[in-house]
């Protein structure tokens, strides 16, 4: 890259800055040039842990999927890797919704799409830099995110809550203002993804490359709006993700099937001539995780490795085998699939990404924790939710409820506690303690009959929510028909979501369904407080949750 572009945005570097990353890049050797290309995870529950560091990587990244990843435990392991490196690190973590990505005892804030059910683009900023303070406190300084995926189909199971709406409109409006929020104390990075755009297919790149099937008028006025958008906000970084658009190519003239299809982390036409060319980006590009059979299954890693690079991602993210990938990344190197400019101007935007940070000016030091799990984000965390439940339909007229109407509840919880962004609400307990709180009789197996039943209402408690390695977040043929009864047909009948908010594609029936967006205990309160009329549903939702239905509005 050119010099002059070091100083524009989104990196904004003084000469002093640019004199840094000349100097430092210069004085690498090509075996350390090489480690700053990649961004290196412990793999959870590994029995034989890596030494990391050992390639003098560019980068780390630390999940909270133990029970020990508390803010304290976190910030230690960044605080003593930043001491043990030559360079400073870049640190990047999942923190989609909040601290809660970052630490287990970090601030659940919500999911995005619960950010745009709420309808104020200033609660969206609050959020950014929500997670910008808890993250920054315990030792990250790169977020992955926010997501710039567009729902279209509502049969993807790794997009879901995860992205802002199904409109161009509505992922501007709210995913723009949460990175602002997150750059905005110059700590951090955002990294929007998940380039070129996902949401159109119904398959998960953990498992499968995916396609991104729209034409390329659509795209541009689309995907390419809201990445546009993103780069003219000053975003810095973006991850190229294994999902194909064939389109491109196929206005390039290029009518090889294959190559139509290559994913975006291995494109160059995605990432160089139409990211960076076309829509003018001159941030840092890096690869979604180099694991997903997305990727691998493109050919042998030890041609996808320096691949990746040589196709105009600056940075790898993780590995399969640490002294595999990276002796693999260096052979490339030396084989001239990664000439030596490309190798040069990946490693200058690598530490132009730290200089902007202010990483070489001085090594993280122990950070006040206090911000993490505040109470001045629990209160951000309970002002999204209330803004955000939404009430889809309630053809019966049943809200609001009450001990009285309603004495005793038959309360029926369902789905899966596997998702890495949200906390676990699907075994109901939580949300069965908060009922009995207020005066009804809970009741979790009963069955009903037609008539003289001793239940005067059935609730519905679903968890699905956006993970990995899903086939896809519907019910199952005896969750969505209640083990062959239908309840509504019985009983006053409602389903509450706190995930996955296209389930009346399951049950189109329903008569009084909501959403919630979120399974954390704070989401569920408001929930509660809104079913008891104590407050309205605030919350308009961002998506079509009747999934094109005209049945399912009945």
């Amino acid at each position: 890259m050119k010099e002059d572009q070091l100083r524009q945005k989104p990196f904004d570097l003084s000469e002093s800055d640019v004199s840094w990353v000349k100097e430092t890049r210069d004085g690498l050797s090509l075996e350390e040039k090489v480690g700053q290309l990649f961004v290196v995870v412990q793999k959870p529950f590994s029995p034989e842990p890596e030494d990391l560091l050992s390639i003098k990587p560019g980068g780390i990244h630390l999940f909270a999927f133990s029970p020990d990843a508390t803010k304290v435990n976190q910030q230690a392991k960044i605080v003593e890797m930043q001491s043990c490196s030559k360079l400073p690190l870049l640190v990047s973590g999942d923190l989609e919704s909040g601290g809660f990505g970052g630490a287990i005892d970090g601030t659940n804030l919500g999911m995005n799409m619960q950010v745009a059910a709420a309808g104020r683009p200033e609660l969206a900023l609050a959020f950014g830099k929500g997670i910008e303070a808890e993250g920054a406190a315990i030792g990250f300084n790169w977020v992955f995110g926010p997501v710039l995926d567009i729902n279209y189909n509502y049969q993807n199971p790794i997009v879901n809550t995860r992205a802002f709406g199904d409109t161009p409109e509505i992922v501007e409006s709210y995913a723009i203002p949460v990175m602002e929020g997150v750059q905005n104390g110059r700590r951090m990075a955002a990294c929007v993804k998940h380039w070129p755009g996902d949401g159109m297919d119904d398959r998960d790149q953990h498992k499968v490359l995916t396609v991104n099937s729209m034409p390329m008028q659509q795209w541009r006025e689309t995907y390419g709006r809201v990445y546009r958008s993103a780069f003219d906000a000053g975003v810095k970084s973006v991850m190229s993700a294994h999902i194909a658009l064939p389109a491109y190519y196929k206005e390039l003239g290029i009518d090889d099937i294959r190559k139509q299809h290559t994913p975006g982390s291995l494109s160059y036409e995605l990432n160089v001539k139409l990211l960076r060319e076309e829509l003018g980006f001159n941030g840092l590009i890096i690869s979604d995780a180099s694991a997903m059979v997305g990727m691998t299954s493109w050919g042998p890693r030890n041609e996808i490795v320096p691949g990746c690079i040589a196709s105009g991602v600056d940075m790898f993210l993780f590995t399969e085998d640490l002294k595999y990938d990276y002796e693999a990344m260096l052979q490339g190197v030396k084989a001239g699939i990664i000439t030596e400019e490309r190798l040069n101007d990946a490693v200058t935007r690598v530490l132009a990404l730290k200089a902007s940070l202010g990483l070489h000016l001085e090594r993280p030091a122990l950070q006040d924790l206090a911000s993490v799990g505040s109470i001045e984000h629990v209160t951000l965390a309970q002002e999204l939710a209330r803004n955000s439940v939404t009430l889809v339909k309630d053809t019966q007229n049943l809200l609001p409820i009450s001990p009285e109407k309603h004495k005793r509840v038959l309360l029926i919880a369902i789905g899966s506690e596997g998702s890495l962004f949200t906390e676990n609400g699907a075994g109901g307990s939580g949300f069965e303690k908060m009922l009995v709180e207020e005066g009804f009789e809970v009741v979790r197996n009963y069955h009903l009959k037609q008539d003289e039943n001793d239940i005067d209402l059935v609730i519905y408690l679903t968890q699905r929510s956006p993970g990995f390695m899903q086939n896809s977040l519907r019910l199952s043929p005896e969750e969505a028909g209640g083990i062959f009864t239908w309840y509504p047909t019985y009983v006053p009948t409602m389903l509450i979501s706190l995930g996955n908010p296209y389930t009346l594609y399951e049950m189109p029936t329903m008569p009084t369904m909501i959403n919630g967006y979120n399974a954390s205990a704070i989401v569920q309160r408001e929930i509660l407080n809104c079913l008891l009329g104590n407050q309205p549903f605030l919350g308009t939702s961002p998506v079509d949750a009747f999934c094109g239905s005209a049945w399912a509005q009945l």
